[in-house]
């Protein structure tokens, strides 16, 4: 059964205690023992003490008179010896103690202890002082002074020579006081602190107060001194006599105003509140913060423009060819926009500065001083940024983002210190209210259409508003990772259509990668698909193993014609013919031989890239005018690192390392972030990642060497780190619905049909039905060749003996084995583990 919060804190209360039996046990020993000291103290005689520390008269009587016999004669001396008169005292504390803890089970605490040794030491110490047991009973208990050795250790010798009988009173006064606290239950630091707060406080506002009565005296000196010459300017004696006295009086008059600005000068100097243009609030001085009212900024939407009739991007950097000279792109109408309010109301506003204040009182709490800064709301979070005093240490302020959360009541609190170019921290909040970022209202930004971004992704907002666009020819590869449900799939859906948006077929060739099937099937019918869509994880390596292929071609074409890199290439002059420089008067015959050529080639209908497929370099080998960009995207490489891990991750590396000069750039995208997955071979040539919500720190160090992305709230919430940058942006993913990339596809399909690369289709499916007659690179090649030789050689071949002869793995060992067999080299296996026979001589 659930027990409300009183019922749970009475039975915590009580578990806490011990047994009753146990208080009401100390009660009973606490009485008897406050009842034996009496016993011993009324019956005391110090003349039955032997030890000469106590009994300083030189008389020994025999035997002893006191009811509790020896143990209570030289335990009613010890204490009468330490406490002196107080040792009374202590015998009323015994029982009393021991009445509480008998009928009210109370606990010994240290407040108890501690204020019954301050009770006793102040009495010690006033007992010196006063002399109140007089003389007589000091020489009859052979005692060291009415407040005994307490007393004369710390009165007599101790305070009396520094400040006489008054020091001694003065600590005696301050004892008891301190005994009070602890007697009310309180505790003297936070009140002594509290007390002294106060006291600063009170003189803080009395100096303010008599800056003020002096400023405004000083104020109206100056007016007198003005009024004063005004009034000197109105009277008009004689030109002689007027300029003597102009001359005498702005003499004192410029003493008198010469000597108020030495006054300004030297009064302490008063903080004012910034001026309301000033975006930032000024440091402090002290350890005071200032009052300033911050600057609110709102990322406000961009302003949508009408759908355009023409293209959106009206300058195309090559002409289309002859196969997509009527491709249109798709417009922006394609796209969904919704209008959003204009912007916070004062509620919001309200709402903000509340949060502020209570964000700086979390951290006044803590002894961490700030000052206000200035507020600025995105769509997911809103930054607070406060100005740390001096002496503030920056890297203090992350360890109160748990504090800084429970005061605020919110959902998720980052803290950047400092942010990165401002002398602020910045305290990031998650709204209440989170606004989507529109996919259409990044596209029509300025920064997206212009022809300085290669390939523009449009990939968010940052918290100022600002629109955050990748290019990703500078990148020139990219990771992304997060977890399920945080915006990972939409981010992947909002490049594609960047692309989409931005090049035609012939300009930009797609390889999508969907190991889980259905992620990537709305672009299934696109004509810049090179493949189609790869879900099988056999084919995967093969693909990567053309792409390898390709880069190398591009390469010998750039080498050939000149170039360095695809850039470059794509923007070289068309070669003239050789005979047209000999006959120039023949241009019409070349035209027409030229549209003749253009008919058939037309007539044919092959695809104008079909030269690609021709890797033969030589004097007769064919250079294409230009090359397409390519782009792979790899929805999921966990699940390819578990099936096929070894070639994908060589591969990958290969590409990351050499693919950006021949225009060919890879999109990585998982959510399961791993070391195991995303291996320092794929890391290390893909410096620009985007990390959405991970499950903790370790994966977030995974994808950007560091903490952050498990701090995110998911639903697009994410971090960027731009190539070039060491610095993290964090920012709203732009969205896209499922509908607007159905419509997107849609258009695409209708401007042109799709056409497949017949050689890497070909390969992947061989890789479909086996991978062992798939083709080889080079490295595989001479493996192969090295694996032939040792079977011929040993007649009998085994995975085992591959492996030790040339210290190759187990993968490639069974790969090469299966090539064998499919080849007619060696026999099938007969499901034993004996070694198979070499079939050729």
């Amino acid at each position: 059964m659930a027990l409300d919060a009183q019922e749970r804190h009475v039975f915590e209360h009580e578990e806490d205690h011990p047994p009753v039996w146990m208080g009401m046990a100390w009660g009973a020993v606490s009485v008897l023992a406050g009842a034996a000291l009496l016993a011993s103290m009324l019956t005391f005689d110090v003349r039955e003490i032997g030890w000469n520390y106590l009994n300083k008269s030189g008389e020994v009587m025999e035997g002893t008179t006191n009811l509790l016999n020896v143990v209570g004669l030289y335990g009613a001396g010890i204490v009468y010896w330490v406490l002196g008169g107080m040792a009374w005292m202590l015998v009323i504390l015994l029982a009393w103690w021991g009445c509480y803890r008998f009928t009210h089970r109370g606990r010994l605490t240290r407040g108890v202890i501690y204020g019954g040794v301050f009770l006793l030491v102040s009495g010690c110490l006033f007992l010196t002082a006063g002399h109140v047991t007089g003389a007589e009973w000091v020489e009859r208990h052979q005692v060291l002074g009415a407040g005994g050795l307490v007393g004369n250790l710390l009165g007599t010798h101790l305070l009396v020579p520094l400040a006489g009988v008054s020091a001694i009173l003065a600590v005696s006064g301050l004892g008891y006081i301190i005994a009070l606290i602890y007697a009310a239950g309180l505790r003297p630091r936070p009140l002594f602190r509290a007390v002294l707060r106060e006291f600063r406080s009170w003189r803080m506002n009395r100096k303010e107060k008599k800056m003020e009565r002096r400023s405004s005296q000083l104020a109206r000196e100056a007016a007198r001194v003005r009024a004063s010459m005004e009034d000197a300017a109105l009277s008009s004696p004689s030109p002689a006599r007027r300029s003597r006295e102009s001359s005498s009086r702005l003499h004192r008059t410029g003493d008198d105003l010469e000597g108020l600005y030495n006054e300004v000068a030297a009064a302490p100097s008063v903080r004012m509140p910034a001026p309301p243009k000033k975006s930032s609030a000024p440091r402090t001085q002290g350890n005071l913060p200032l009052t300033t009212t911050p600057k609110i900024t709102v990322a406000e939407p961009a302003e949508i423009k009408p759908a355009p009739k023409v293209q959106p991007f009206a300058k195309i950097a090559t002409p289309p060819t002859e196969e997509f000279k009527d491709y249109q792109l798709p417009g922006f109408e394609l796209l969904h926009y919704e209008e959003k309010p204009d912007g916070p109301t004062d509620a919001d506003r309200e709402e903000m500065l509340e949060i502020q204040q209570k964000i700086i009182e979390t951290l006044t709490t803590f002894r961490v001083d700030v000052t206000p800064g200035d507020i600025t709301r995105g769509p997911t979070i809103t930054r607070y940024e406060v100005y740390p005093a001096r002496g503030v240490r920056v890297n203090t302020f992350d360890q109160y983002s748990k504090d800084i959360a429970l005061a605020t009541r919110a959902e998720s609190v980052n803290i950047v210190a400092p942010i990165p170019g401002k002398d602020t921290v910045g305290i990031e909040i998650v709204n209440r209210k989170k606004v989507a970022v529109p996919l259409r209202e990044l596209l029509q930004d300025p920064e997206f259409c212009s022809p300085k971004k290669k390939i523009p992704l449009a990939l968010g907002k940052d918290v100022y508003g600002r629109t955050v666009i990748g290019d990703l020819a500078s990148m020139p590869h990219l990771l992304v990772a997060g977890a399920t449900g945080s915006g990972k799939s939409v981010c992947i859906n909002s490049i594609i259509s960047s692309m989409l948006l931005k090049f035609r077929p012939d300009e930009l060739r797609l390889i999508l990668v969907d190991p889980k099937v259905v992620e990537m099937q709305p672009y299934s019918k696109l004509p810049h698909l090179i493949v189609p869509v790869v879900t099988d994880p056999k084919k995967v390596p093969n693909a990567l193993r053309w792409c390898v292929n390709e880069m190398e071609h591009r390469y010998h074409c750039f080498a050939k014609v000149g170039v360095r890199n695809f850039e470059a290439f794509n923007k070289r002059p068309p070669e003239m013919p050789a005979e047209e420089e000999e006959e120039p008067e023949s241009g019409e015959v070349d035209e027409e031989l030229a549209e003749s050529i253009a008919r058939e080639l037309e007539s044919q209908g092959e695809w104008p890239a079909e030269e690609d497929d021709e890797l033969d370099l030589d004097d007769d080998g064919v250079i294409p005018e230009r090359f397409p960009y390519i782009v792979i995207i790899i929805d999921e490489l966990a699940d390819l690192m578990q099936t096929v891990g070894a070639d994908i991750e060589t591969n990958i590396g290969r590409l990351t390392q050499k693919a950006r000069a021949a225009g060919i750039h890879l999109i990585v995208a998982t959510q399961t972030p791993r070391r195991q997955v995303v291996t320092g071979t794929i890391k290390a040539n893909i410096p620009t990642r985007i990390a959405f919500q991970v499950a903790s720190g370790t994966d977030s160090r995974v994808i950007l060497d560091r903490q952050g992305a498990e701090k995110l709230v998911g639903k697009g919430d994410l971090l960027y780190l731009p190539p070039g940058s060491a610095q993290v942006e964090r920012a709203q993913g732009a969205f896209i619905s499922d509908d607007e990339v159905e419509a997107l596809v849609a258009h695409c399909a209708s401007q042109a049909r799709q056409k497949f690369h017949e050689e890497v289709q070909k390969t992947l499916d061989e890789a479909s039905h086996g991978g062992a007659d798939s083709p080889l690179d080079d490295a595989e090649e001479e493996c192969y060749a090295k694996c032939l030789e040792v079977a011929v050689v040993e007649r009998k071949v085994s995975t085992s003996l591959l492996q030790r002869r040339l210290s190759i793995g187990y993968g490639r060992a069974a790969r090469m084995m299966d090539l064998l067999e499919s080849r007619g080299i060696i026999a099938p296996a007969d499901n034993t583990n004996r070694p198979r026979k070499v079939l050729v001589e």
